[in-house]
């Protein structure tokens, strides 16, 4: 029989590769994506996942990651389908699980921006027309990063 667990984690990954997906084809994550990872918590808090922090912990992480996610689509460096789903997944971890989700959420997106720019000046290089536009004009979809942060953090934190 495969443990409840699994199927949580499962669900969790699917979710978030799902809204990486789409935001890579098409700069857009679709609300359902947070709303489902949030309504997978709540399944998740009352089939017993192995949380380790209470939940004013997940709830008030939640809240942060939100109020800075607003603040940063306030000032244009972050969509909101970014914002919605990295507050949705930082509703899965507590507190001190805080700078983990955020360290690796960063370095995930740092080594996208890098390979973008690697990608731009290797078609510059070697004179292709796609490759002539300004670099920083560019937008990148945060989305993977957000995705990857959560999964890897999901697994480092619920093994």
């Amino acid at each position: 029989m495969i443990e409840a667990s699994l199927i949580i984690k499962g669900a969790f990954a699917a979710l978030l590769l799902l809204a990486a997906y789409s935001d890579a084809r098409r700069f857009l994550i679709p609300n359902i994506y947070p709303a489902m990872i949030i309504f997978l918590f709540v399944v998740a808090k009352g089939a017993g996942f192995p949380f380790s922090e209470p939940l004013w912990s997940h709830l008030l992480h939640f809240a942060i990651a939100l109020s800075v996610g607003l603040a940063l689509f306030a000032l244009r460096w972050f969509g909101g389908g970014d914002v919605k789903l990295y507050a949705a997944i930082a509703l899965w971890f507590g507190l001190p699980q805080a700078i983990l989700l955020l360290v690796v959420t960063a370095v995930s997106g740092g080594i996208i921006v890098l390979a973008r720019m690697i990608v731009h000046f290797l078609r510059i290089s070697f004179g292709s027309g796609q490759g002539k536009t300004r670099l920083f004009e560019r937008r990148i979809a945060y989305g993977i990063a957000i995705a990857a942060g959560g999964i890897v953090s999901l697994l480092f934190y619920y093994p």
